[in-house]
């Protein structure tokens, strides 16, 4: 059963996302940008606690770049994350630190389960409809407009 839910501020173009215990960060935020139909926007703030983390970062010092993963078994406090929000998929930097101290960031990857809470705000960009593709030259996806 998930806890998550969203609540929006039509207004100002905010989305406040409420997880709980057992709710899948990465995977929860996937679903709000569906349900809320974000197809470009901004994760502005984000914190809480996991019971998993799973981060990844690329070598880019070698190539092919390559990807290192690393797994965090909590309790995890999250010390903040932001991203993009682009063709409704987050791509989400994020800050963890473990109970003795040791802070790890990277991408957030899939599998990270809520423990206590997690609380994000998105910011809505609908005059933006953006995408990440492969362009000018560059071996990485980057942003670009969608048409």
């Amino acid at each position: 059963m998930s806890l998550m839910k969203w609540f929006e501020s039509r207004e100002q173009g905010v989305i406040i996302v409420s997880l709980g215990y057992g709710d899948l960060l990465l995977e929860s935020l996937r679903q709000v940008a569906r349900e809320a139909d974000i197809h470009t926007g901004v994760l502005m703030t984000g914190l809480g606690s996991l019971t998993h983390g799973r981060i990844h970062w690329v070598v880019t010092n070698t190539m092919p770049p390559q990807d290192r993963f690393i797994d965090l078994e909590g309790p995890v406090e999250i010390v903040g994350f932001s991203g993009i929000i682009a063709d409704y998929e987050p791509h989400i930097h994020i800050g963890l630190m473990q109970a003795d101290g040791t802070c790890y960031g990277g991408h957030l990857e899939e599998g990270c389960s809520i423990l206590t809470l997690s609380e994000i705000s998105i910011l809505r960009t609908p005059d933006l409809k953006l995408t990440r593709r492969i362009r000018d030259g560059s071996p990485f996806k980057l942003l670009d407009n969608e048409t």
